[in-house]
């Protein structure tokens, strides 16, 4: 591999160094997914600077349970790993109120306990001393630090606890476009943002990242929840097949986004550093464009078979996409609100779009309808915090059985939009939830395309 700082892409899994680390240090079969890439793409760093050696000490910041933690601890005389632990954190890996027997404990391979130690520790303030570490590394938790701030107070951490000469390897998320991404405690870093914040840090950067993309399919954009635009119930084949789809160049919203390694080291002697530049970019842009192309097209002629409970606990998958499989997400929770589904928030492009909810009412009292509130929500992508409501409908339970309706509205590409319903007067029970949606208004779609519509005159 040429450069170590660099942007994920589907050609590394045919490097052979990093084939080697994710089947004999990491223990996995390769496939197309940037956190399997982060992982790879750290341990190579460390390696290829010669930091992965018994008399050598690491840190690892936001580690949780992560598998390449255990893989680099084989290699060093000691890997401490700092994390956020409490049994109350949304993070599975890192649900624990007793962090070192937490990391000690189901093991994805031996790994001797006392080469291992896990604190609960804030990434800002880290209670060790100065010139502690031969190294520190993260994977995709920098972004989730905070603000502008706690991301500088972070780094000038790492630099105080770091040997002199000593790097830190970190990957983060990585916008290709001109816009920094503020979800609430997630970033998605433009080029500016990144090259600002570290020429402002007391680390320097040791080698200039590489964001070019091979020209591969492999390599277009897709949003990391398309899985939730093509459901087909449990247990169906391909729900089964998409979990192993390409989780490399996502989209959140309209931008294209993926993750990033950099190194950076501590050097006492360097009085001047380079700022970051991001060799391959403008290519790399118009090569993404050609993908956004190609799925715009998509969403203009493919019908969508949506997630109605994919959202359910509500709020989690909007600002974490992509990291949707860290999070626990039963698939029927009715949260104590009366909202009977929530799909995930979507973007579906510019123009006009129909939605049709389909369900199936039950135990409904006697000479007491039921009012269900149909609502499409949504939010600018670039202040995802504004939620608002886009369309809403009431539709009136009478008697058990199917109820159908349609939804027409015209969508904003620089907003994503998620379907609900809720119950706002009687009580009533449903099952066969389904959401459907086609591009189109709904007097110019036809009757049999992809799914009857029932027009009412």
């Amino acid at each position: 591999m040429n450069t170590l700082s660099k942007v994920c892409d589907a050609a590394d899994w045919f490097d052979a160094e990093m084939l080697e680390i994710i089947q004999k240090e990491l223990r996995e079969r390769p496939r197309f997914h940037r956190k399997q890439w982060e992982f790879a793409i750290i341990f190579l760093a460390l390696r290829k600077y010669g930091l992965l050696q018994p008399d050598r000490e690491g840190l690892c910041l936001g580690g949780g349970k992560e598998r390449v933690l255990y893989a680099i601890a084989r290699q060093v005389r000691r890997l401490v790993v700092t994390d956020l632990y409490e049994t109350d954190t949304t993070w599975d890996c890192a649900k624990t109120d007793d962090p070192d027997r937490f990391i000690k404990t189901d093991k994805p391979f031996p790994v001797d306990d006392s080469k291992l130690q896990a604190l609960r520790m804030d990434m800002r303030r880290l209670e060790f001393p100065d010139n502690r570490f031969d190294f520190c590394y993260s994977s995709c938790s920098f972004e989730h630090i905070g603000q502008y701030g706690d991301f500088l107070q972070h780094l000038q951490e790492v630099h105080r606890v770091l040997k002199d000469g000593g790097v830190y390897v970190f990957t983060t998320e990585f916008h290709f476009g001109n816009e920094t991404i503020e979800d609430a405690n997630n970033f998605i870093f433009s080029p500016a943002y990144l090259r600002d914040l570290i020429a402002a840090s007391p680390l320097a950067p040791d080698q200039q990242p590489d964001v070019s993309l091979a020209a591969h399919r492999a390599n277009f954009p897709l949003p990391s929840n398309v899985k939730y635009l093509t459901f087909s119930g449990k247990n169906h084949l391909g729900a089964a097949l998409m979990q192993e789809y390409p989780h490399l160049l996502l989209l959140r919203g309209k931008y294209p986004f993926s993750s990033i390694s950099l190194i950076l080291r501590k050097d006492a002697t360097s009085k001047e550093k380079r700022p970051l530049s991001f060799s391959g970019l403008e290519v790399s842009r118009r090569f993404l464009e050609e993908g956004m192309a190609e799925y715009r097209e998509l969403l203009k002629t493919c019908g969508l078979n949506i997630h109605p409970f994919s959202a359910l606990p509500a709020g989690v998958s909007r600002y974490f996409l992509d990291h949707a499989e860290f999070f626990p997400r039963p698939e029927d929770a009715i949260p104590a609100d009366d909202t009977i589904f929530h799909s995930d928030y979507a973007w579906f492009g510019n123009g006009p779009r129909t939605f049709e909810i389909r369900l199936q009412a039950a135990d409904l009292l006697p000479y007491q309808p039921c009012i269900l509130q149909l609502r499409i929500h949504r939010y600018a992508t670039l202040a995802s915090h504004t939620v608002e409501c886009a369309a809403e409908e009431n539709l009136e339970v009478t008697e058990s059985g199917p109820l159908r309706k349609a939804i027409s509205l015209s969508t904003d590409e620089n907003c994503c939009y998620a379907v609900l319903g809720k119950i706002v007067e009687g009580a009533c029970r449903f099952s066969n939830i389904e959401i459907r949606s086609v591009a189109g208004a709904l007097k110019d779609i036809p009757a049999a395309y992809p799914f009857k519509l029932e027009r009412k005159t």
